[in-house]
């Protein structure tokens, strides 16, 4: 059985063939491009064509590889979309969540709706991002796409129909728009009336492991893939990432680790209330499940920090800057990844350095002392994020899956058992792909669920377990920094 799966990220794509044999699964990396905005005009756009031609080769790449692939999914980031004519024609590329269009449109919203009353119907964390506000900023620019458009397709919906004819919403990737009723996971009718949206735009919704259809003849010849089916699975990226985790229960959280950190616990019901709302957490959809969780700034400060180095020459490698980290005096600053200071700035290390300078902290200045910084910075982030989320959802935590990229950095994961005083347990980076995977054999009947396709995993990686430490010291470098943090 072989399957492949899409997984189109901000930056980039992958196409990552998965086969399963004898209860295992393998994966094969057969191809990767960029995926970059492009300014036009005063608009950043998503290369919509670009990215397609790419979906399209690494279908290609996979079959010229040897692959008799039984399937193909996509999964991607939320909130973007495109809209469509009644042709089916795209009417413009869509638009990126980094564009400046909805700057200060959901203030405006809520002359309409509150927050409070939004939050209560979606369960959603309100950010300008959001498909709702960006909505709202084209009626308020008079966007013609808007009034001539026929169909709103979030992106892994878009390359769908285009590879296979059929529209639909995916239920996942929807619930980033903040239109879902989080009860329900159907539109919510109220919400469009009383903003003013056109609801006709929005089309069926369907749910993860559904069958979306077959190649069109086109594509099929294109690609050399007849016969291959395209199915949707958790489209949302955090969704399918999540869904790849063999661990469950009510003792257990996870934390998708990258650019960006998700951490949070899977619930069968949203939690709506005004704590959750006041503590900035999200509802989103899961496979099966709601995700309740929070968005925190993770690898972004380090991924700069590198960046720049690079730009100088200077020695950079992951191995020689653990390296440098551990030599370095514990507990020395703290900055908070969240304070707007580390969004875009010019130089991440002057961003530091003045944050401390003006926190009145001792000021890092080698490599280790800046590596050190931000990694016990995060591990100090997730330590109060957990405690609002055992606060919120009334459950005690005691286990931590994480997940992504981050998985790797081992002196990471240990600082997060230590701050957290919980069982870290690594051993997927490749989530996303491996639950993108495993939702396309359960839809497929080759696997019988989800459960069966956890204990496939369980048998084809391994895991790694960090027991926490110090976690007294952790605790009181924590509260002395509280102010920072909260």
């Amino acid at each position: 059985m072989a399957y492949l799966a899409l997984d189109l990220g901000s930056g980039s794509g992958r196409a990552i063939v998965g086969t399963i044999v004898d209860g295992r699964i393998c994966l094969d990396e057969i191809y990767r491009f960029g995926n970059v905005p492009v300014k036009l005009g005063s608009t950043l756009c998503w290369d919509f064509l670009s990215l397609f031609q790419n979906v399209k080769q690494s279908i290609y790449l996979a079959v010229k590889k040897g692959y008799d692939l039984q399937g193909l999914a996509v999964d991607t980031w939320g909130v973007d979309f495109g809209l469509i004519d009644r042709a089916g024609r795209l009417l413009s590329n869509p638009v990126c969540y980094r564009d400046s269009r909805t700057q200060s449109v959901s203030q405006k919203a809520e002359a309409i709706i509150s927050k409070r009353d939004m939050y209560a119907i979606t369960g959603i964390q309100q950010m300008e991002i959001n498909t709702v506000f960006q909505l709202l900023s084209m009626k308020e620019q008079n966007a013609q796409v808007l009034a001539i458009g026929d169909g709103l397709l979030f992106i892994p919906d878009l390359i769908n129909f285009y590879l296979t004819g059929n529209m639909y919403n995916e239920y996942t990737i929807a619930s980033t728009s903040q239109l879902i009723n989080a009860k329900t996971r159907t539109w919510e009718k109220s919400l469009f009336n009383k903003l003013n949206l056109p609801l006709y735009l929005f089309k069926n919704i369907i749910e993860p492991c559904s069958l979306v259809g077959n190649l069109t003849d086109d594509i099929a010849q294109e690609t050399n893939a007849p016969n291959t089916k395209v199915f949707a699975v958790g489209s949302h990226d955090t969704a399918s990432a999540i869904a790849a985790i063999p661990f469950d229960g009510e003792e257990w959280a996870f934390l998708s680790s990258g650019t960006w950190s998700l951490l949070g616990i899977q619930r069968d019901n949203p939690i709506l209330t005004q704590e959750a709302m006041d503590n900035e957490f999200t509802n989103e959809g899961g496979v099966g499940k709601i995700l309740f969780m929070r968005n925190i700034s993770g690898l972004w400060i380090l991924q700069q920090l590198i960046a720049e180095w690079e730009k100088s020459d200077e020695e950079c490698s992951y191995q020689y800057l653990l390296s440098e980290c551990e030599k370095c005096k514990p507990f020395g600053s703290l900055i908070n990844s969240d304070d707007p200071d580390f969004t875009i700035p010019s130089s991440m290390k002057d961003a530091i350095q003045s944050y401390c300078k003006r926190t009145d902290q001792y000021i890092p200045h080698t490599k280790g002392e800046l590596v050190r910084c931000v990694l016990e910075s995060l591990a100090v982030k997730y330590h109060f994020v957990m405690k609002k989320l055992e606060q919120c959802s009334g459950r005690t935590i005691k286990y931590l899956s994480v997940v992504g990229g981050g998985s790797r950095n081992e002196q990471l994961n240990q600082f997060i058992a230590d701050a957290l005083n919980v069982e870290v347990v690594t051993g997927l980076t490749e989530a996303t792909a491996i639950g993108n995977i495993i939702q396309q054999a359960v839809t497929d009947k080759k696997i019988k669920n989800i459960r069966e396709g956890h204990q496939i995993v369980k048998n084809s990686f391994n895991f790694k377990t960090y027991y926490p430490q110090n976690s007294r010291e952790w605790e009181l470098f924590a509260t002395r920094m509280e102010h920072l943090i909260t």
